[in-house]
């Protein structure tokens, strides 16, 4: 998805051409980590909005630098969410969604937990899963969006995989990631 390769998101119109392009991508990038559309919305927003104001300063993988925005948002804004609704609804509504077993409510405690087990990776490797498959990047664009080589990009995208199975208790790893 490089540039110029007729992803939409090149030099090509600049970023009114690739508007309709862009607010798909963080819009799917945000409702993947969120689930919800309305934040969703928010996120891409916002996401553009920033994304705008440095158009003509970003080279590379345009739409691999959207989905890296968007999911730093997305991240961002939950967990401001999460600090709104500790205090008043701390274990009650968790054990109830738990408790209910409706698959609505069960997803969405699942997104929860997966989002915590995210922040709780190491940067690197927070971006590499996210970007290869949150934004659905391949190897090699995840690597490049990186800025690193595809070995180091898969060496991160295993090891935060490993830890995220370890956090969600699917798996006995070695502290190297190594299951």
């Amino acid at each position: 998805m490089a540039n110029g390769d007729g992803d939409g998101f090149g030099d090509g119109g600049g970023f009114d051409a690739a508007f309709a392009g862009l607010a798909r991508q963080a819009y799917s990038t945000a409702f993947r980590i969120l689930g919800d559309r309305e934040d969703a919305e928010d996120v891409a927003l916002e996401t553009l909005a920033r994304i705008e104001q440095r158009w003509d300063r970003v080279t590379g993988d345009r739409a691999a630098w959207v989905t890296t925005v968007a999911a730093h948002q997305a991240l961002d804004l939950w967990r401001r969410n999460q600090r709104r609704r500790r205090p008043a609804a701390s274990g009650a509504m968790a054990q109830e969604s738990e408790a209910s077993g409706s698959d609505g409510e069960g997803s969405a405690v699942e997104r929860l937990d997966l989002v915590r087990e995210l922040r709780g990776l190491p940067r690197r490797q927070r971006d590499a899963v996210v970007l290869r498959y949150f934004a659905d990047l391949s190897q090699n664009d995840t690597a490049t969006t990186m800025g690193v080589s595809p070995g180091t990009a898969k060496q991160h995208i295993h090891r935060g995989l490993a830890r995220l199975q370890q956090l969600h208790g699917h798996g006995e790893g070695d502290e190297h990631g190594h299951v």
